[in-house]
C-alpha cells in the first residue's frame, strides 16, 4: 500500500513539525513503508518566494486592476473600492519586491541570517510580498506564519464555504499549481493530513477536498491536536466528512498502523483506536482512547524532508522526551488533553536518538517539544549528554519548580541547554494560588536570576485577564518583567503576553462558578468553537482585560527583542548558541 503523509500550511518556516516524522518512524519500525512525507507548508512557501511565481501573478494583478477599474462595487469587501486600492498598491510595490524576495529568502538561509538588521529586513520583505500575493484573494491575508480569510474557522459551515471559494482561498490555486500535478501521476492509496494549529484548518481541509474530489478511492484521514479538542463537536458535524473519510484524535501512531492494516484487510474500522468515522451514515467514536508506550517508539524520521528549504541557515530538529504534563493542575490549561497522561522515554535512549539524528542530519540543534521536562529524568539526560561530550545545543520548557536548583541549571547549561521556556502566567501570589500554578514568587525570581547568571536565556509566557484578576494584579506581573533589568536585558530573553481564553477542555470548566465565571456563551453558528464567551462576578470584565492586555503587550514589547527571540524559538536558539560560542571564545582568548 502506498502511503503519503502531508503537513499543510500555515506554520512557522524555520523548522519541520514533529507529528509526521513521529508517525513515519513508527510505521517504518512496524514494517509499513511510507512512500512520502511532505511539509507542504515550506514547499509552497518556497515556490511563492520566487521570481518565476511573481511573474505568473504579475499579469493577474494587471488584469485585476483593469477589471476593478470598470466594475468597483461598494466600499469594502471583494470587488470594492478598498479592493481596488489594495490591488493598485500591490502593483506599485511589485517591481521592488520581485527583485528582493529571492534575496531575502537566501539571506535567511545563509550567514546573513545572523545580521539582525538583515534578518528583520528579510522577514519584512517576505511578509510584504505575501501581502501583494494576498491582494489577488482580497480580503484574505497571508503572512509568513498565518493566514486570515473572511470565514470563521470555528464554523463547519464557513469552512466548507471557504474550501470551495475560488476568489478568496489562495490554497486552491497553490495546490493545483505545485502539488496536484505530481500527485496525480501516481496517487497513493492512503493520505494522512496533520492539522495541529488553527492556521492549518482551512488550508488542510482544502487539500483534503481536492484529493477526495479527484481521487475518491484514496482514503484520507485527518489527525492532529485541533480535532482532538473537538471530539464532542465532531460527533455532530457531519459536513466535515464530505472532505475526509475520518479523523484520528489524540495520539496517532498505533491508530494509523491499525488503519493501514484494516485498509489492506477486512476494513473493520471499529478496530482502529482513537478513530472518528461514519458507519452507515452515523458518526462513531472509537473509545476508550489509546495512549502510546513511548519506550517502544523510535526517533523521529526526517528522511525526505526538505531540510535545506527552511528559512534558517542550520537545521533545528524537534524532538520529544515525554508526552503529557506531569503537573496537569493549572486551571487554565487545555494542553493536557492532547496526551491524556504523562509518559517519558528513558534518558539514555533519548541521548542515543539525539546523537543519531545529529550525525544523520549534520546538526547540533534540537528543540524539545515537551509540555514541560520533569526534573529527575532531566538530571540523568544532562549527565549522559555531558558524559558523551556531544556538544549539542537545545531548548526546552520547564516549570518554576522549587527543585530547579542552581546546581541543576548549571548541569543543564553544561549539557547544551541554551534557553528555557517557562509558563509564568502571573507574578501575583494570589493568582498563582488561584490558577493552581504550584509556584511561588520567591522561586520565580530566584530561577530567573540563576538562569541569567549561568547563561541560560529565559522565555516567559504571561496571561492577562484570568477570571477575578484585577488591573493592579495584571500590572504586578507586567512590572516583574519590565522593571527586572537583569532579566529583560539578558541576551535572548523573550516574553509573550496572551489574553486569557476560556477553553472548552481546561480544568476551570469543570467548576467555572468557583472561579467567578458565569453566563458562559458560544455563538450557535460556531459548532467548532475551542473557547467560550463569558461574564465574571469580580475582577476585570473580558473587555477591560483586553484593554489592559494591549497596554501590557506594549510595555513588555519595549523591553523585549521581538525578532528573533519573540518571533521564533528555533531562530532564537541559533542566535543564542552563536552568541554563547562567541562569548566563550572571547573568554578563552581564542
Amino acid at each position: 500500500m502506498n502511503i503519503s503523509l502531508l503537513f499543510p500550511p500555515s506554520w512557522h518556516p524555520s523548522q519541520p513539525y514533529l507529528s509526521i516524522p513521529c508517525l513515519s518512524a513508527f510505521l517504518e519500525q512496524s514494517g509499513v513503508p511510507v512512500r512520502e512525507q511532505r511539509d507542504l507548508n515550506i514547499e509552497l512557501l518556497d515556490r511563492m518566494l520566487t521570481k518565476n511565481y511573481g511573474l505568473d501573478i504579475h499579469q493577474q494583478l494587471i488584469d485585476l486592476v483593469r477589471k476593478l477599474e470598470k466594475s468597483v462595487d461598494g466600499e469594502t469587501g471583494p470587488g470594492s473600492k478598498e479592493h481596488y486600492a489594495k490591488a493598485v498598491e500591490s502593483l506599485d510595490r511589485f517591481p521592488h519586491l520581485i527583485d528582493e524576495v529571492e534575496r531575502a529568502k537566501g539571506a535567511l538561509r545563509g550567514q546573513e541570517f545572523f545580521n539582525e538588521d538583515r534578518y528583520r529586513e528579510s522577514l519584512f520583505v517576505i511578509d510584504r510580498w505575501l501581502d501583494v500575493v494576498s491582494s489577488l484573494y482580497f480580503p484574505t491575508r497571508m503572512t509568513v506564519v498565518d493566514n486570515q480569510l473572511s470565514y470563521s474557522i470555528y464554523s463547519s459551515r464557513d469552512i466548507i464555504k471557504a474550501i470551495h471559494d475560488e476568489s478568496q482561498n489562495p490554497y486552491l490555486d497553490l495546490y493545483r499549481r505545485f502539488f496536484l500535478p505530481g500527485f496525480t501521476k501516481d496517487p497513493p492509496d492512503f493520505v494522512g493530513v496533520s492539522i495541529t494549529a488553527t492556521s492549518q484548518i482551512i488550508p488542510g481541509l482544502t487539500l483534503c477536498r481536492l484529493i477526495k474530489e479527484q481521487f475518491p478511492q484514496v482514503h484520507v484521514t485527518v489527525g492532529g491536536s485541533i480535532f482532538t479538542r473537538l471530539v464532542d463537536n465532531l460527533r455532530r458535524c457531519d459536513r466535515l466528512f464530505e472532505v475526509t473519510d475520518d479523523f484520528i484524535v489524540f495520539e496517532g501512531e498505533t491508530a494509523l498502523l491499525e488503519m493501514i492494516n484494516q485498509l489492506k484487510g477486512r476494513r473493520d474500522f471499529s478496530k482502529v483506536p482513537n478513530l472518528i468515522w461514519r458507519k452507515e451514515g452515523k458518526i462513531t467514536v472509537n473509545q476508550p482512547f489509546y495512549s502510546e508506550n513511548l519506550s517502544e517508539h523510535p526517533a523521529p524520521n526526517y528522511k525526505g524532508f526538505p531540510l535545506d528549504q527552511y528559512l534558517a541557515p542550520h537545521t533545528v530538529l524537534p524532538v520529544q522526551f515525554s508526552r503529557g504534563c506531569y503537573y496537569k493542575d493549572c486551571a487554565f490549561c487545555a494542553l493536557t488533553l492532547d496526551h491524556q497522561n504523562f509518559r517519558q522515554k528513558d534518558p539514555v535512549k533519548v541521548v542515543d536518538e539525539l546523537e543519531a539524528l545529529s550525525k544523520m542530519h549534520d546538526t547540533p540543534y534540537f528543540f524539545f517539544t515537551d509540555e514541560c521536562l520533569a526534573l529527575s529524568p532531566t538530571k540523568r539526560l544532562c549527565k549522559e549528554l555531558i558524559a558523551r561530550g556531544l556538544d549539542l545545543q537545545w531548548t526546552a520548557e520547564f516549570r518554576f519548580e522549587k527543585n530547579l536548583s542552581r546546581e541543576l541549571l548549571s548541569s543543564l547549561r553544561e549539557s547544551g541547554c541554551q534557553k528555557i521556556v517557562f509558563g509564568l502566567e502571573t507574578y501575583n501570589a494570589r493568582l498563582m494560588d488561584f490558577m493552581v500554578k504550584g509556584i511561588t514568587q520567591e522561586n520565580v525570581a530566584r530561577i530567573c536570576s540563576d538562569c541569567v547568571d549561568i547563561g541560560i536565556a529565559v522565555h516567559c509566557y504571561v496571561i492577562v485577564g484570568f477570571p477575578t484578576e484585577t488591573e493592579e494584579e495584571s500590572l504586578e506581573t507586567m512590572n516583574f518583567i519590565v522593571e527586572n533589568t537583569k532579566l529583560n536585558t539578558s541576551y535572548g530573553f523573550s516574553c509573550q503576553p496572551c489574553l486569557f481564553d476560556l477553553e472548552k477542555e481546561a480544568p476551570i470548566m469543570s467548576d467555572p462558578g468557583s472561579y467567578g465565571v458565569q453566563r458562559i456563551m458560544r455563538p450557535a453558528s460556531e459548532d467548532l468553537s475551542l473557547g467560550f464567551f463569558y461574564e465574571v462576578k469580580s475582577g476585570m470584565t473580558p473587555d477591560q482585560a483586553e484593554k489592559v492586555y494591549q497596554y501590557v503587550y506594549e510595555k513588555i514589547s519595549e523591553v523585549v527583542c521581538e525578532l528573533p527571540f519573540n518571533y521564533s524559538m528555533a531562530d532564537g536558539l541559533l542566535y543564542i548558541a552563536r552568541h554563547n560560542k562567541e562569548q566563550a571564545a572571547q573568554l578563552s582568548g581564542v
